[in-house]
């Protein structure tokens, strides 16, 4: 399935919502945030100048807020219907659409749209999907897709099978809490098919149009993450969700 397909089912399966027509014209605002999302790195982490950095954009709409992480920020001021409207571009799903669907799920009691953003709750957010993951799929043979250093530092510290893919510069071939973080796009993809039982997908993966690259490749796949909250409730991929 494509982005522009998945984009499709999802505000499609939305629309058809009980309710939802009802909410079409209210008012969402979305703001990105200036700076960077913070990631959990090794004291001894020396940054690159390439680094592919992620930024938060969080929606607010009827007192409800909903959350989604993209390399590419842009703020919103519009209608539901207008920003459910703003179509995928080559480089992936729109973040604001995501936000604002995540913003609207959550008002209407379908999801949680937004997660404390603080050391505490990333720990605990990794203790969680370590649980989950252990539980259902055991610990070997594990892919991270998308760099997360709670999860990181989690899985490693736990003896947990598992290779890490990401496609930001400032972390391939870089060791991360003694895991080595490779190149997800080039090298070591097609290598992780053949090897994974599972592959842990980051949500973001929507945003930057990754997703169609890991489905239906072999190993199953789970959703991690914010960003997927209310568009996993559409998509026929298995989404960790954390009830806050």
């Amino acid at each position: 399935m494509t982005v522009n397909e998945m984009y499709d089912q999802i505000r499609s399966a939305f629309e058809k919502l009980k309710g939802s027509e009802e909410l079409m014209n209210e008012k969402v605002i979305i703001r990105a945030d200036e700076l960077p999302e913070r990631q959990l790195m090794p004291e001894d982490y020396v940054p690159f100048k390439g680094k592919r950095a992620e930024y938060r954009l969080k929606a607010e709409f009827l007192g409800s807020a909903g959350e989604a992480y993209t390399e590419a920020p842009e703020n919103f001021d519009g209608t539901l219907r207008e920003a459910l409207a703003l179509k995928p571009t080559d480089r992936g799903m729109d973040a604001r659409f995501l936000a604002a669907l995540n913003a609207a799920m959550s008002h209407m009691g379908y999801c949680c749209g937004a997660w404390e953003d603080s050391l505490k709750a990333h720990e605990a957010y990794a203790e969680e999907l370590y649980r989950y993951v252990t539980e259902n799929y055991g610990k070997s043979r594990i892919v991270l897709v998308g760099y997360d250093g709670y999860i990181v530092k989690k899985f490693s510290e736990s003896g947990m099978d598992f290779w890490t893919l990401d496609r930001d510069p400032d972390n391939i071939s870089q060791k991360r809490f003694d895991q080595l973080v490779v190149n997800s796009a080039r090298l070591n993809r097609e290598s992780c098919f053949k090897w994974a039982k599972l592959m842990l997908v980051t949500s973001s993966a929507l945003c930057n149009g990754t997703i169609s690259q890991f489905i239906d490749k072999g190993p199953e796949i789970l959703l991690y993450g914010i960003t997927g909250a209310g568009a996993s409730k559409f998509i026929d991929i298995p989404y960790f969700e954390v009830k806050r």
